[in-house]
């Protein structure tokens, strides 16, 4: 008689963090800082443990942001983080330092309403910006997670306003692209909320 023992594939907490590959989804909230509006949105990503110390994240998001039912706004983010563990991670929460790189697509345009004298803009733009911050993960088994993040995108080069005001009484709203040489601090914090499923080892 002959008995085969089948090996369980799953991750599991007694294997090594690193070559670990997670799946995940998440929503964003993001604060525009001119507008004083919330930007709500979705996206996933997926991880690949580098270290016990090092995780890396590939992330792509869209944010929809309504700026006072005179005009929307859009962000299309890809990019990427690099996850730093200060302490163990065997714990219930492992806090971590991130930041990255991320490539951004934003466009505001207009919304017709009766009482608008201002002509119906569209105005987008393309580039790139870092992000840093913090974060937690709230491990609820050895193979889910819920990850809570905090962070600021600086955005690198240009950058859209949308700015309100009142004219004879009717609020509008004034769209332009600026421009920037070099380096520029503005930009805005994200929030982050992601639920992720460890997948397979990967090494």
């Amino acid at each position: 008689m002959m008995l085969f023992a089948q090996e369980d594939m799953r991750p599991s907490g007694a294997k090594k963090a690193s070559g670990m590959f997670e799946l995940g989804v998440r929503n964003t909230f993001s604060t525009f800082g001119a507008t004083e509006n919330l930007g709500v949105g979705f996206g996933g990503q997926f991880r690949i443990r580098v270290s016990n110390r090092i995780n890396t994240e590939w992330f792509a998001d869209f944010i929809n942001e309504d700026i006072d039912g005179l005009a929307t706004r859009n962000d299309y983010h890809i990019g990427w983080s690099v996850m730093i563990y200060p302490f163990k991670d065997k714990a219930k929460l492992v806090p971590y330092v991130l930041a990255g790189h991320c490539f951004d697509y934003t466009k505001v345009r207009t919304i017709y309403t009766i009482y608008a004298s201002y002509p119906l803009q569209t105005v987008s733009r393309l580039s790139s910006a870092t992000q840093v911050g913090i974060g937690t993960h709230i491990n609820l088994s050895e193979i889910v997670d819920i990850s809570l993040s905090s962070q600021y995108m600086i955005h690198l080069g240009s950058d859209v306003h949308a700015e309100t005001h009142e004219h004879n009484g009717v609020k509008e709203v004034h769209i332009a692209k600026e421009g920037h040489s070099g380096f520029s601090l503005e930009g805005h914090l994200l929030f982050t909320l992601s639920v992720n499923f460890k997948i397979a080892q990967l090494w």
